[in-house]
Protein backbone atom coordinates (compact mmCIF):
# COMPACT_ATOMS: atom_id res chain seq x y z
CA UNK A 1 0.00 0.00 0.00
CA UNK A 2 1.18 3.46 -0.91
CA UNK A 3 1.08 5.72 2.04
CA UNK A 4 -0.88 8.53 0.61
CA UNK A 5 0.88 12.15 0.63
CA UNK A 6 -0.05 15.78 -0.42
CA UNK A 7 0.34 19.29 0.53
CA UNK A 8 -1.56 20.87 2.96
CA UNK A 9 -3.41 23.27 0.40
CA UNK A 10 -4.22 19.93 -2.31
CA UNK A 11 -5.51 17.90 1.28
CA UNK A 12 -7.84 20.65 2.21
CA UNK A 13 -9.32 20.97 -0.78
CA UNK A 14 -9.79 17.80 -1.68
CA UNK A 15 -11.52 16.89 1.62
CA UNK A 16 -14.43 19.27 1.39
CA UNK A 17 -15.26 18.05 -2.16
CA UNK A 18 -17.35 14.84 -0.94
CA UNK A 19 -16.00 14.06 3.02
CA UNK A 20 -18.75 13.38 5.14
CA UNK A 21 -17.23 15.83 7.77
CA UNK A 22 -19.71 17.74 9.91
CA UNK A 23 -21.19 20.59 8.52
CA UNK A 24 -21.92 24.13 9.62
CA UNK A 25 -25.62 23.17 9.90
CA UNK A 26 -26.52 19.55 9.86
CA UNK A 27 -29.99 20.47 8.48
CA UNK A 28 -31.82 23.39 7.43
CA UNK A 29 -33.97 25.58 9.75
CA UNK A 30 -37.31 25.87 9.52
CA UNK A 31 -38.85 29.15 11.18
CA UNK A 32 -42.36 29.90 11.72
CA UNK A 33 -43.16 33.33 13.31
CA UNK A 34 -46.89 33.87 14.38
CA UNK A 35 -49.33 35.61 16.47
CA UNK A 36 -52.12 34.59 18.05
CA UNK A 37 -53.04 31.19 20.44
CA UNK A 38 -55.95 28.34 19.70
CA UNK A 39 -58.00 28.03 16.83
CA UNK A 40 -59.29 31.92 16.17
CA UNK A 41 -62.62 31.33 16.77
CA UNK A 42 -65.13 33.04 18.27
CA UNK A 43 -64.39 34.59 21.21
CA UNK A 44 -61.14 36.55 21.77
CA UNK A 45 -60.19 35.78 25.49
CA UNK A 46 -57.62 38.63 25.58
CA UNK A 47 -59.45 40.71 22.93
CA UNK A 48 -62.22 40.41 25.33
CA UNK A 49 -60.23 41.72 28.62
CA UNK A 50 -59.11 44.43 26.90
CA UNK A 51 -62.56 46.00 26.01
CA UNK A 52 -63.03 45.18 29.84
CA UNK A 53 -60.57 47.52 30.77
CA UNK A 54 -61.93 50.62 27.90
CA UNK A 55 -65.53 50.27 29.43
CA UNK A 56 -67.45 47.70 27.83
CA UNK A 57 -70.01 45.23 29.53
CA UNK A 58 -69.94 41.93 29.15
CA UNK A 59 -72.99 41.88 26.52
CA UNK A 60 -71.03 44.51 24.19
CA UNK A 61 -68.16 42.20 24.58
CA UNK A 62 -70.30 39.12 22.92
CA UNK A 63 -71.87 40.84 20.43
CA UNK A 64 -68.66 41.87 19.20
CA UNK A 65 -67.18 37.90 18.46
CA UNK A 66 -70.37 36.82 17.76
CA UNK A 67 -72.11 38.20 14.94
CA UNK A 68 -76.23 38.65 14.89
CA UNK A 69 -76.79 36.94 18.44
CA UNK A 70 -79.00 37.54 21.11
CA UNK A 71 -77.92 36.70 25.23
CA UNK A 72 -80.99 34.86 26.80
CA UNK A 73 -81.76 32.87 29.48
CA UNK A 74 -81.86 28.87 28.80
CA UNK A 75 -85.87 28.74 29.53
CA UNK A 76 -86.61 30.68 26.81
CA UNK A 77 -84.40 29.79 24.26
CA UNK A 78 -85.93 27.84 21.07
CA UNK A 79 -83.99 24.65 22.34
CA UNK A 80 -86.69 22.13 23.37
CA UNK A 81 -84.41 19.86 25.79
CA UNK A 82 -83.39 17.82 28.50
CA UNK A 83 -81.11 20.13 29.24
CA UNK A 84 -84.48 22.71 30.47
CA UNK A 85 -86.03 20.28 32.15
CA UNK A 86 -83.77 17.96 33.98
CA UNK A 87 -81.93 19.43 36.90
CA UNK A 88 -78.52 18.03 36.44
CA UNK A 89 -78.51 16.95 32.74
CA UNK A 90 -74.44 16.91 32.63
CA UNK A 91 -72.53 13.51 32.91
CA UNK A 92 -68.77 14.54 33.37
CA UNK A 93 -66.43 11.89 32.93
CA UNK A 94 -63.92 11.61 35.83
CA UNK A 95 -62.18 8.69 35.71
CA UNK A 96 -62.54 5.33 32.78
CA UNK A 97 -61.87 1.82 32.98
CA UNK A 98 -61.40 1.45 36.89
CA UNK A 99 -60.77 -2.13 38.12
CA UNK A 100 -61.85 -0.23 41.16
CA UNK A 101 -62.67 3.24 42.65
CA UNK A 102 -61.66 4.50 45.90
CA UNK A 103 -63.00 7.95 47.29
CA UNK A 104 -63.55 9.44 51.12
CA UNK A 105 -66.28 11.29 52.90
CA UNK A 106 -64.74 14.27 54.16
CA UNK A 107 -67.83 16.23 55.19
CA UNK A 108 -71.11 15.48 55.46
CA UNK A 109 -72.89 11.91 54.23
CA UNK A 110 -73.44 9.14 51.38
CA UNK A 111 -75.81 6.59 50.80
CA UNK A 112 -74.05 4.46 48.74
CA UNK A 113 -76.45 2.46 46.51
CA UNK A 114 -77.10 -0.11 43.62
CA UNK A 115 -78.80 1.78 40.93
CA UNK A 116 -80.66 -1.09 39.07
CA UNK A 117 -82.51 -2.47 42.01
CA UNK A 118 -82.43 1.07 44.26
CA UNK A 119 -80.70 -0.96 47.31
CA UNK A 120 -78.34 1.17 48.87
CA UNK A 121 -76.16 -0.97 51.14
CA UNK A 122 -74.83 1.88 53.64
CA UNK A 123 -75.01 5.49 54.53
CA UNK A 124 -71.19 6.16 54.89
CA UNK A 125 -70.39 9.47 57.00
CA UNK A 126 -68.13 12.08 58.19
CA UNK A 127 -64.16 10.70 58.09
CA UNK A 128 -65.08 6.90 56.57
CA UNK A 129 -63.32 5.69 53.53
CA UNK A 130 -64.60 3.36 51.09
CA UNK A 131 -63.71 1.39 47.77
CA UNK A 132 -66.20 0.16 44.84
CA UNK A 133 -64.58 -2.89 42.79
CA UNK A 134 -65.38 -5.29 40.34
CA UNK A 135 -65.62 -8.78 41.34
CA UNK A 136 -66.40 -10.12 37.79
CA UNK A 137 -68.17 -9.58 34.33
CA UNK A 138 -70.44 -6.98 35.47
CA UNK A 139 -70.69 -7.82 39.38
CA UNK A 140 -69.19 -5.43 41.89
CA UNK A 141 -69.51 -4.12 45.75
CA UNK A 142 -68.84 -1.35 48.21
CA UNK A 143 -65.77 -1.93 50.55
CA UNK A 144 -65.20 -0.38 53.64
CA UNK A 145 -61.92 0.48 54.15
CA UNK A 146 -61.01 0.94 57.73
CA UNK A 147 -57.58 3.00 58.66
CA UNK A 148 -55.49 -0.07 58.82
CA UNK A 149 -56.10 -0.80 55.47
CA UNK A 150 -58.44 -3.74 55.24
CA UNK A 151 -61.54 -3.68 53.40
CA UNK A 152 -64.52 -4.86 54.66
CA UNK A 153 -67.33 -5.89 52.15
CA UNK A 154 -70.01 -4.07 52.64
CA UNK A 155 -73.86 -5.60 51.68
CA UNK A 156 -74.58 -8.00 49.04
CA UNK A 157 -72.53 -7.60 45.19
CA UNK A 158 -74.73 -6.36 42.48
CA UNK A 159 -74.33 -4.63 39.20
CA UNK A 160 -71.57 -2.45 38.77
CA UNK A 161 -73.96 0.59 38.21
CA UNK A 162 -74.26 2.80 41.41
CA UNK A 163 -74.03 5.51 42.90
CA UNK A 164 -72.59 8.10 45.88
CA UNK A 165 -75.71 10.33 47.32
CA UNK A 166 -75.04 13.17 48.88
CA UNK A 167 -77.57 13.29 51.86
CA UNK A 168 -76.31 16.73 53.63
CA UNK A 169 -75.52 20.06 51.92
CA UNK A 170 -72.34 20.51 52.78
CA UNK A 171 -71.02 16.95 51.97
CA UNK A 172 -67.78 16.22 50.58
CA UNK A 173 -66.49 13.50 48.79
CA UNK A 174 -62.94 13.14 47.57
CA UNK A 175 -61.41 10.93 44.74
CA UNK A 176 -58.09 10.65 46.33
CA UNK A 177 -56.91 9.65 42.69
CA UNK A 178 -58.20 12.71 41.28
CA UNK A 179 -56.75 14.72 44.32
CA UNK A 180 -59.88 16.39 43.84
CA UNK A 181 -63.30 16.67 46.12
CA UNK A 182 -66.65 16.83 44.71
CA UNK A 183 -69.84 18.84 46.92
CA UNK A 184 -72.80 18.88 44.21
CA UNK A 185 -73.62 16.49 42.45
CA UNK A 186 -74.62 12.95 42.22
CA UNK A 187 -70.96 10.70 41.39
CA UNK A 188 -72.29 7.88 39.76
CA UNK A 189 -70.56 4.44 38.97
CA UNK A 190 -71.10 2.91 35.80
CA UNK A 191 -70.23 -0.59 34.14
CA UNK A 192 -68.33 -0.33 30.71
CA UNK A 193 -70.38 -2.84 28.52
CA UNK A 194 -67.10 -4.27 26.97
CA UNK A 195 -65.54 -5.70 30.11
CA UNK A 196 -63.25 -2.80 30.41
CA UNK A 197 -63.94 -2.34 34.11
CA UNK A 198 -65.75 1.20 35.72
CA UNK A 199 -66.62 4.24 34.47
CA UNK A 200 -66.79 7.54 36.94
CA UNK A 201 -69.30 10.13 36.06
CA UNK A 202 -70.57 13.29 37.75
CA UNK A 203 -74.21 13.67 37.21
CA UNK A 204 -74.23 17.52 37.82
CA UNK A 205 -76.44 21.10 36.33
CA UNK A 206 -75.67 23.26 34.48
CA UNK A 207 -73.99 26.39 36.72
CA UNK A 208 -73.08 23.83 39.33
CA UNK A 209 -70.99 22.42 36.39
CA UNK A 210 -69.85 25.81 35.71
CA UNK A 211 -68.74 26.78 38.98
CA UNK A 212 -65.61 23.85 39.32
CA UNK A 213 -63.57 25.19 36.69
CA UNK A 214 -62.57 28.49 35.00
CA UNK A 215 -61.42 29.76 31.51
CA UNK A 216 -59.89 33.10 32.17
CA UNK A 217 -57.57 34.49 35.50
CA UNK A 218 -59.86 35.85 38.67
CA UNK A 219 -57.89 39.38 37.83
CA UNK A 220 -59.02 40.01 35.23
CA UNK A 221 -62.35 43.05 34.78
CA UNK A 222 -65.56 41.38 35.62
CA UNK A 223 -66.72 41.77 32.32
CA UNK A 224 -64.45 39.78 30.63
CA UNK A 225 -64.65 36.85 33.23
CA UNK A 226 -68.84 37.17 32.68
CA UNK A 227 -68.21 37.19 29.09
CA UNK A 228 -66.23 34.14 28.93
CA UNK A 229 -68.66 32.66 31.78
CA UNK A 230 -71.84 33.07 29.17
CA UNK A 231 -69.79 31.99 26.34
CA UNK A 232 -68.83 28.39 28.57
CA UNK A 233 -72.26 28.01 29.34
CA UNK A 234 -73.39 28.44 26.19
CA UNK A 235 -70.91 25.76 24.14
CA UNK A 236 -71.57 23.13 26.99
CA UNK A 237 -75.26 23.34 26.66
CA UNK A 238 -75.21 22.84 22.80
CA UNK A 239 -72.40 20.18 22.86
CA UNK A 240 -74.51 18.47 25.41
CA UNK A 241 -77.84 19.11 23.43
CA UNK A 242 -76.59 17.49 20.48
CA UNK A 243 -75.55 14.52 22.05
CA UNK A 244 -78.68 14.00 23.96
CA UNK A 245 -79.35 12.23 27.70
CA UNK A 246 -77.46 9.79 29.13
CA UNK A 247 -80.17 7.41 28.50
CA UNK A 248 -79.85 7.85 25.04
CA UNK A 249 -76.05 7.17 24.82
CA UNK A 250 -75.09 4.76 22.30
CA UNK A 251 -72.80 1.93 23.04
CA UNK A 252 -69.42 3.93 21.87
CA UNK A 253 -69.89 6.34 24.39
CA UNK A 254 -70.91 4.35 27.22
CA UNK A 255 -67.77 2.59 26.23
CA UNK A 256 -65.69 5.38 25.98
CA UNK A 257 -66.56 7.33 29.17
CA UNK A 258 -70.34 7.51 29.58
CA UNK A 259 -70.48 11.33 29.85
CA UNK A 260 -71.03 14.20 28.17
CA UNK A 261 -67.70 15.80 28.88
CA UNK A 262 -64.39 14.45 30.28
CA UNK A 263 -63.02 16.34 32.99
CA UNK A 264 -59.61 17.71 31.41
CA UNK A 265 -58.67 18.62 27.42
CA UNK A 266 -60.44 19.06 25.47
CA UNK A 267 -63.03 19.68 27.87
CA UNK A 268 -62.81 22.45 30.22
CA UNK A 269 -60.56 21.17 33.04
CA UNK A 270 -63.37 20.29 36.18
CA UNK A 271 -62.04 20.50 39.43
CA UNK A 272 -65.50 20.49 41.77
CA UNK A 273 -65.00 22.24 44.79
CA UNK A 274 -61.26 22.09 44.45
CA UNK A 275 -61.80 24.60 41.51
CA UNK A 276 -65.04 26.74 42.92
CA UNK A 277 -62.47 27.29 46.20
CA UNK A 278 -59.98 28.48 44.03
CA UNK A 279 -62.11 31.12 42.08
CA UNK A 280 -64.35 33.32 43.59
CA UNK A 281 -65.00 35.47 41.05
CA UNK A 282 -65.65 33.24 38.38
CA UNK A 283 -67.89 31.58 40.21
CA UNK A 284 -69.43 34.87 41.03
CA UNK A 285 -69.65 35.71 37.38
CA UNK A 286 -71.73 32.42 37.41
CA UNK A 287 -74.15 33.46 40.06
CA UNK A 288 -74.64 37.23 38.48
CA UNK A 289 -74.82 35.53 34.76
CA UNK A 290 -77.21 32.76 36.16
CA UNK A 291 -79.25 30.61 32.92
CA UNK A 292 -77.91 32.71 29.91
CA UNK A 293 -76.62 31.91 27.15
CA UNK A 294 -75.83 33.08 23.74
CA UNK A 295 -78.58 32.82 21.35
CA UNK A 296 -78.83 32.69 17.36
CA UNK A 297 -82.07 32.40 16.14
CA UNK A 298 -83.68 31.11 19.21
CA UNK A 299 -81.32 28.75 19.85
CA UNK A 300 -78.33 27.89 22.13
CA UNK A 301 -75.02 28.88 20.11
CA UNK A 302 -71.85 26.83 19.73
CA UNK A 303 -69.61 29.85 22.05
CA UNK A 304 -66.42 28.92 20.90
CA UNK A 305 -63.64 30.83 21.71
CA UNK A 306 -59.94 30.93 22.15
CA UNK A 307 -57.10 32.55 24.13
CA UNK A 308 -56.20 35.02 21.17
CA UNK A 309 -56.34 36.32 17.73
CA UNK A 310 -53.81 37.30 15.53
CA UNK A 311 -55.66 40.55 14.98
CA UNK A 312 -58.90 38.95 12.84
CA UNK A 313 -60.80 35.73 14.51
CA UNK A 314 -61.82 33.15 12.02
CA UNK A 315 -64.51 32.13 10.23
CA UNK A 316 -65.96 28.44 11.97
CA UNK A 317 -65.92 26.67 8.36
CA UNK A 318 -62.23 28.00 7.33
CA UNK A 319 -61.32 25.84 10.71
CA UNK A 320 -63.58 23.20 11.09
CA UNK A 321 -65.72 22.67 7.95
CA UNK A 322 -69.36 23.20 7.13
CA UNK A 323 -71.43 26.27 7.39
CA UNK A 324 -73.80 25.39 10.30
CA UNK A 325 -72.71 28.40 12.23
CA UNK A 326 -72.69 32.12 10.58
CA UNK A 327 -72.55 33.63 14.02
CA UNK A 328 -68.82 32.47 14.30
CA UNK A 329 -67.44 34.93 11.42
CA UNK A 330 -64.08 36.48 11.13
CA UNK A 331 -64.43 39.61 13.18
CA UNK A 332 -61.39 42.57 13.31
CA UNK A 333 -60.07 41.97 16.83
CA UNK A 334 -57.60 44.87 17.25
CA UNK A 335 -58.57 44.59 21.20
CA UNK A 336 -56.53 41.75 21.27
CA UNK A 337 -53.19 43.74 19.93
CA UNK A 338 -53.98 46.74 22.33
CA UNK A 339 -51.77 47.42 25.41
CA UNK A 340 -54.90 46.81 27.63
CA UNK A 341 -54.52 43.45 26.47
CA UNK A 342 -51.06 42.65 27.83
CA UNK A 343 -51.26 39.98 25.24
CA UNK A 344 -48.28 37.47 25.66
CA UNK A 345 -49.19 35.90 22.13
CA UNK A 346 -48.89 38.75 20.21
CA UNK A 347 -46.02 37.34 18.42
CA UNK A 348 -44.55 34.21 18.63
CA UNK A 349 -42.35 31.91 17.00
CA UNK A 350 -40.90 28.45 16.43
CA UNK A 351 -38.03 26.25 14.78
CA UNK A 352 -37.72 23.25 13.53
CA UNK A 353 -35.10 20.85 11.80
CA UNK A 354 -35.85 19.50 8.74
CA UNK A 355 -35.79 15.88 9.93
CA UNK A 356 -38.62 16.63 12.77
CA UNK A 357 -40.88 18.34 9.82
CA UNK A 358 -40.33 14.77 7.42
CA UNK A 359 -40.97 12.20 10.33
CA UNK A 360 -44.11 14.15 11.06
CA UNK A 361 -45.26 14.20 7.49
CA UNK A 362 -43.92 11.45 6.43
CA UNK A 363 -41.30 12.23 3.87
CA UNK A 364 -37.84 11.15 3.88
CA UNK A 365 -36.49 14.63 3.64
CA UNK A 366 -38.14 17.71 3.31
CA UNK A 367 -36.66 20.57 1.61
CA UNK A 368 -39.33 23.35 1.25
CA UNK A 369 -42.26 24.14 3.40
CA UNK A 370 -44.54 27.81 2.71
CA UNK A 371 -47.74 29.27 3.38
CA UNK A 372 -49.97 28.73 -0.42
CA UNK A 373 -53.43 29.63 0.35
CA UNK A 374 -54.57 32.54 3.10
CA UNK A 375 -57.92 32.86 4.46
CA UNK A 376 -59.83 35.98 4.63
CA UNK A 377 -58.53 36.87 8.16
CA UNK A 378 -55.26 36.58 7.23
CA UNK A 379 -54.37 33.32 8.57
CA UNK A 380 -52.62 30.39 7.01
CA UNK A 381 -55.07 28.13 4.95
CA UNK A 382 -53.12 25.78 3.05
CA UNK A 383 -49.33 24.81 3.29
CA UNK A 384 -47.08 22.92 0.64
CA UNK A 385 -44.47 20.84 2.40
CA UNK A 386 -41.93 19.99 -0.71
CA UNK A 387 -39.38 16.77 -0.02
CA UNK A 388 -38.36 13.25 -0.79
CA UNK A 389 -40.43 10.61 -0.31
CA UNK A 390 -39.62 6.82 -1.74
CA UNK A 391 -36.88 8.84 -3.46
CA UNK A 392 -38.63 10.89 -5.77
CA UNK A 393 -39.61 14.17 -5.30
CA UNK A 394 -43.23 15.08 -3.46
CA UNK A 395 -45.45 18.07 -2.30
CA UNK A 396 -47.79 17.86 -0.16
CA UNK A 397 -50.61 20.25 -0.02
CA UNK A 398 -52.00 20.31 4.07
CA UNK A 399 -54.29 22.41 5.68
CA UNK A 400 -52.81 24.87 7.93
CA UNK A 401 -55.33 23.39 10.78
CA UNK A 402 -53.39 20.38 10.42
CA UNK A 403 -50.09 21.60 10.48
CA UNK A 404 -50.57 23.62 13.36
CA UNK A 405 -52.07 20.69 15.31
CA UNK A 406 -49.56 18.17 14.37
CA UNK A 407 -46.54 21.01 15.40
CA UNK A 408 -48.11 22.10 18.21
CA UNK A 409 -47.70 25.44 16.87
CA UNK A 410 -50.06 28.47 18.61
CA UNK A 411 -52.02 29.39 15.50
CA UNK A 412 -52.82 29.48 12.54
CA UNK A 413 -51.58 33.34 11.47
CA UNK A 414 -48.06 32.41 10.76
CA UNK A 415 -45.25 33.23 7.73
CA UNK A 416 -42.78 30.05 7.34
CA UNK A 417 -39.43 29.66 5.92
CA UNK A 418 -37.09 27.44 5.62
CA UNK A 419 -33.29 28.27 5.29
CA UNK A 420 -31.32 26.72 2.73
CA UNK A 421 -28.52 23.82 3.87
CA UNK A 422 -26.41 25.10 1.08
CA UNK A 423 -25.95 28.61 0.46
CA UNK A 424 -25.84 27.59 -3.80
CA UNK A 425 -28.73 25.28 -3.49
CA UNK A 426 -32.18 27.37 -3.50
CA UNK A 427 -34.87 25.71 -1.80
CA UNK A 428 -36.65 25.80 -4.90
CA UNK A 429 -33.77 24.12 -6.70
CA UNK A 430 -34.50 21.16 -9.12
CA UNK A 431 -32.97 18.65 -6.79
CA UNK A 432 -33.13 20.85 -3.36
CA UNK A 433 -34.88 17.60 -1.54
CA UNK A 434 -32.10 14.76 -2.95
CA UNK A 435 -29.48 17.10 -2.06
CA UNK A 436 -30.61 17.60 1.45
CA UNK A 437 -31.19 13.66 2.28
CA UNK A 438 -27.73 13.34 0.28
CA UNK A 439 -25.98 15.54 3.11
CA UNK A 440 -28.69 14.20 6.35
CA UNK A 441 -27.14 10.52 5.03
CA UNK A 442 -23.73 11.65 6.01
CA UNK A 443 -22.91 10.97 2.02
CA UNK A 444 -21.39 14.67 1.63
CA UNK A 445 -20.91 17.59 3.63
CA UNK A 446 -20.74 20.00 0.25
CA UNK A 447 -17.44 21.49 -2.07
CA UNK A 448 -17.28 23.67 0.55
CA UNK A 449 -18.05 25.42 3.58
CA UNK A 450 -21.81 26.59 3.20
CA UNK A 451 -21.88 25.59 -1.03
CA UNK A 452 -22.70 22.16 -3.13
CA UNK A 453 -21.48 23.16 -6.17
CA UNK A 454 -24.85 21.41 -8.03
CA UNK A 455 -23.82 22.57 -11.29
CA UNK A 456 -20.18 21.31 -11.01
CA UNK A 457 -19.32 17.88 -12.52
CA UNK A 458 -18.56 15.29 -10.88
CA UNK A 459 -15.15 13.19 -10.70
CA UNK A 460 -14.37 9.43 -11.03
CA UNK A 461 -13.05 10.13 -7.38
CA UNK A 462 -15.64 11.11 -6.33
CA UNK A 463 -17.78 9.23 -7.19
CA UNK A 464 -16.40 6.65 -5.59
CA UNK A 465 -16.13 8.24 -2.51
CA UNK A 466 -20.10 8.86 -2.77
CA UNK A 467 -20.24 4.83 -3.83
CA UNK A 468 -18.34 3.82 -1.02
CA UNK A 469 -20.34 6.00 1.10
CA UNK A 470 -23.66 5.38 0.06
CA UNK A 471 -23.32 1.22 -0.17
CA UNK A 472 -21.19 1.33 3.21
CA UNK A 473 -18.83 -0.36 1.38
CA UNK A 474 -15.55 -2.00 3.57
CA UNK A 475 -12.34 -0.92 3.59
CA UNK A 476 -9.66 -2.49 2.08
CA UNK A 477 -5.70 -2.46 1.89
CA UNK A 478 -5.16 -2.98 -1.34
CA UNK A 479 -3.61 -0.43 -3.88
CA UNK A 480 -5.02 -1.25 -7.42
CA UNK A 481 -3.96 1.57 -9.19
CA UNK A 482 -0.62 3.37 -9.98
CA UNK A 483 -2.22 7.24 -10.92
CA UNK A 484 -4.60 7.72 -7.45
CA UNK A 485 -1.39 7.47 -5.09
CA UNK A 486 -1.33 10.32 -2.56
CA UNK A 487 -4.64 11.24 -3.80
CA UNK A 488 -7.51 11.99 -1.45
CA UNK A 489 -9.54 9.62 -1.60
CA UNK A 490 -7.57 6.90 -2.76
CA UNK A 491 -8.84 4.23 -0.12
CA UNK A 492 -12.53 4.92 -1.20
CA UNK A 493 -11.58 3.87 -4.87
CA UNK A 494 -9.16 1.05 -3.72
CA UNK A 495 -12.62 0.10 -1.95
CA UNK A 496 -14.41 0.25 -5.18
CA UNK A 497 -12.29 -1.89 -7.02
CA UNK A 498 -12.23 -4.57 -4.59
CA UNK A 499 -16.04 -4.40 -4.32
CA UNK A 500 -15.95 -5.37 -7.90
CA UNK A 501 -18.02 -2.32 -9.08
CA UNK A 502 -14.64 -0.68 -11.19
CA UNK A 503 -11.34 -2.12 -12.71
CA UNK A 504 -10.02 1.35 -13.83
CA UNK A 505 -10.01 3.57 -16.69
CA UNK A 506 -7.20 0.89 -17.67
CA UNK A 507 -5.09 -1.98 -16.56
CA UNK A 508 -3.34 0.30 -14.08
CA UNK A 509 -4.87 3.36 -14.01
CA UNK A 510 -8.38 4.94 -12.20
CA UNK A 511 -8.64 8.82 -13.70
CA UNK A 512 -9.50 9.95 -10.34
CA UNK A 513 -9.82 13.58 -11.84
CA UNK A 514 -11.40 12.60 -14.69
CA UNK A 515 -14.96 13.87 -15.02
CA UNK A 516 -18.04 11.07 -14.93
CA UNK A 517 -19.98 11.08 -17.94
CA UNK A 518 -24.17 10.06 -17.54
CA UNK A 519 -23.02 6.28 -19.01
CA UNK A 520 -20.53 5.68 -16.81
CA UNK A 521 -22.17 7.26 -14.12
CA UNK A 522 -25.20 4.69 -15.29
CA UNK A 523 -22.63 1.57 -15.06
CA UNK A 524 -21.64 2.16 -11.48
CA UNK A 525 -24.60 2.64 -10.33
CA UNK A 526 -25.89 -0.73 -12.13
CA UNK A 527 -23.16 -2.49 -10.90
CA UNK A 528 -23.12 -1.15 -7.19
CA UNK A 529 -26.81 -1.81 -6.26
CA UNK A 530 -27.05 -4.98 -8.64
CA UNK A 531 -29.50 -3.61 -10.85
CA UNK A 532 -31.13 -5.99 -13.14
CA UNK A 533 -30.92 -5.95 -16.63
CA UNK A 534 -33.53 -4.68 -19.40
CA UNK A 535 -34.28 -6.10 -22.45
CA UNK A 536 -35.40 -3.06 -24.18
CA UNK A 537 -33.19 0.17 -24.91
CA UNK A 538 -35.08 2.91 -23.90
CA UNK A 539 -33.56 5.68 -25.56
CA UNK A 540 -32.90 6.96 -28.65
CA UNK A 541 -29.22 8.06 -28.42
CA UNK A 542 -27.99 4.93 -26.77
CA UNK A 543 -28.26 2.42 -29.91
CA UNK A 544 -24.76 0.67 -29.96
CA UNK A 545 -23.31 2.63 -26.92
CA UNK A 546 -20.64 0.44 -24.79
CA UNK A 547 -22.49 1.14 -21.51
CA UNK A 548 -26.02 0.91 -23.09
CA UNK A 549 -27.47 -2.49 -20.85
CA UNK A 550 -26.29 -0.23 -17.93
CA UNK A 551 -28.54 2.56 -19.19
CA UNK A 552 -31.46 0.33 -20.30
CA UNK A 553 -31.57 -1.01 -16.47
CA UNK A 554 -31.42 2.24 -14.73
CA UNK A 555 -34.21 3.05 -16.76
CA UNK A 556 -36.01 0.06 -15.71
CA UNK A 557 -35.39 0.57 -12.06
CA UNK A 558 -37.06 3.90 -12.28
CA UNK A 559 -33.98 5.65 -11.40
CA UNK A 560 -34.05 7.60 -14.84
CA UNK A 561 -35.78 9.10 -17.31
CA UNK A 562 -33.24 10.55 -19.61
CA UNK A 563 -32.29 13.93 -20.32
CA UNK A 564 -35.18 14.38 -22.32
CA UNK A 565 -38.43 12.29 -23.31
CA UNK A 566 -36.18 10.05 -25.76
CA UNK A 567 -32.68 10.70 -25.29
CA UNK A 568 -30.31 10.16 -22.42
CA UNK A 569 -27.17 12.11 -23.44
CA UNK A 570 -24.90 9.46 -22.44
CA UNK A 571 -21.46 11.28 -22.95
CA UNK A 572 -22.25 14.27 -20.90
CA UNK A 573 -21.13 14.59 -17.62
CA UNK A 574 -22.93 14.15 -14.44
CA UNK A 575 -23.50 17.33 -12.07
CA UNK A 576 -23.24 16.77 -8.49
CA UNK A 577 -27.21 17.43 -8.22
CA UNK A 578 -27.89 14.94 -10.72
CA UNK A 579 -25.82 12.89 -8.65
CA UNK A 580 -27.38 13.52 -5.70
CA UNK A 581 -30.91 12.49 -7.27
CA UNK A 582 -29.44 9.06 -9.20
CA UNK A 583 -28.09 8.16 -5.62
CA UNK A 584 -31.40 9.07 -3.98
CA UNK A 585 -33.61 7.23 -6.08
CA UNK A 586 -31.43 4.34 -5.84
CA UNK A 587 -30.99 4.21 -2.22
CA UNK A 588 -34.69 4.05 -2.50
Amino acid sequence: MVVRRCGLAACFIASLLVVAAPAVAVTPDVSFDGSGWGDGVGLSQYGAKAMAFDGADYLQILNRYYTGVSVRSLPVTGDSSFVLTDPAPIWVGLLQNQAAVSFDVTSGSSDLCFDRTGFCVARAGTGTSWRFAQYGPGVCQFEHVLASGTRLPIGPSDSCDASIRSVEDQTEILVPFKARSYNRGILRLRDVESGGGIHLVLEIGVDDYLRGFSEVPDTWPEAAIAAQVVASRSLTVRKVIDLGPESEFDTARRTECNCHLLDRSPDPNYRGKTGEIAHPAWVAAVETTTGEVVSYQGLVALAHFHSASGGWTENYADVFGGDDHPYLAAVFDSPSLSNPAANPHNSWSAGFRQASLAEAFGFSWVSDIRVVQRNDSGSARTVAITGIRSGRPATDLLSAVDVRLTLSLRSTTFDVAASPRFGDVPIDHLFAGEIVGLEALGITSGCAANSFCPDQPVTRAEMAAFLVRALDLPRTTGDPFDDDDGHALEAEIASLEASGITSGCSTASFCPDRFVTRAEMAAFLVRGFGLSAAGDMPFSDIGGHFFGAEIASLEASGITSGCSPTSFCPDRFVTRAEMAAFLIRALA
